[in-house]
């Protein structure tokens, strides 16, 4: 799916609000509603960032209106009620500052038919800005892999799943191989309580990043709140695959070791080691 660009895509959902409507925007904005999973769709931002944004919006005001969805609870997945419902995709770091110094602001009302579609405009929006820490990149991508991929029949379709990193690999500008170690990044980071995966984002907590993707592969459905739960359930879980392509990789090794050392055969020895290292 070729990408649409971001300004064209605004133009597309958005409506404006006339003058006119004013009590209407007036009621939207005190009925606007805020989904914790959307809101983690969000890269927190440092504590520096947080307290600069803070200080130019008091100091300027809010330049940028918020970007709202307006749909239904039905649609959003709050109920069956199909009640309507105005909820936050931009600006949850706007909105909590000017909650807290009673500030006006301005909003765009964006409508899309699905979640789904929802989360893939916020994920790309993300993506688009400059601000980014690698991790913050590779979770995002990861989250696009994982909606997609699950779209299409989750593990059962691999030649669909080869498709997806493909295409979003080109994209994104990354190869299909980063695409995928993305999709176990995100998925490790959704095992963590909201607040823990926020600290790893926001570069506050520290955690290996084969750690997170390790425990992507362990069957629980418990959140993991501390660094010291996510090892004990990595060093206590065992991935038949990995212990198979290690033990290949290990006699391989042997083998070339035991073996006469031309120049062809120590570079593909240390070809395999990292190999195995990658798999420690």
């Amino acid at each position: 799916m070729a990408k649409k660009d971001f300004m064209n895509l605004m133009k597309e959902k958005t409506t404006n609000l006339k003058p006119s409507l004013l009590s209407s925007e007036e009621h939207i904005k005190s009925q606007i509603t805020i989904l914790q999973e959307l809101k983690d769709l969000i890269p927190p931002l440092t504590p520096d960032e947080l307290q600069q944004l803070e200080q130019n919006i008091i100091k300027h005001g809010v330049k940028d209106p918020l970007t709202i969805w307006e749909t239904t609870t039905s649609i959003a997945g709050i109920d069956e009620q199909s009640l309507p419902v105005y909820i936050l995709i931009d600006g949850h770091n706007r909105f909590s500052i000017v909650q807290t110094h009673h500030l006006d602001f301005r909003i765009n009302l964006v409508h899309f038919a699905s979640m789904s579609e929802v989360k893939d405009y916020m994920i790309d929006h993300q993506l688009g800005r400059r601000n980014l820490t690698p991790e913050q990149a590779s979770y995002l991508r990861g989250l696009r892999y994982l909606q997609q991929k699950n779209s299409r029949g989750g593990n059962q379709y691999a030649t669909d799943q080869e498709n997806v990193s493909e295409t979003l690999g080109k994209e994104y500008g990354v190869s299909s191989r980063t695409i995928k170690r993305d999709g176990e990044f995100a998925a490790g980071l959704e095992k963590l309580t909201s607040e823990f995966k926020s600290a790893i984002l926001s570069g506050k907590q520290k955690l290996p990043k084969t750690s997170i993707n390790a425990i992507a592969k362990v069957k629980t459905k418990q959140l993991f709140h501390t660094p010291e739960e996510v090892q004990n359930a990595v060093s206590t879980s065992v991935f038949p695959e990995e212990v198979s392509a290690r033990q290949q990789l290990h006699l391989e090794i042997k083998s070339l070791a035991s073996g006469p050392l031309t120049d062809e055969t120590c570079e593909t020895l240390l070809q395999r080691i990292q190999q195995y290292r990658q798999l420690l």
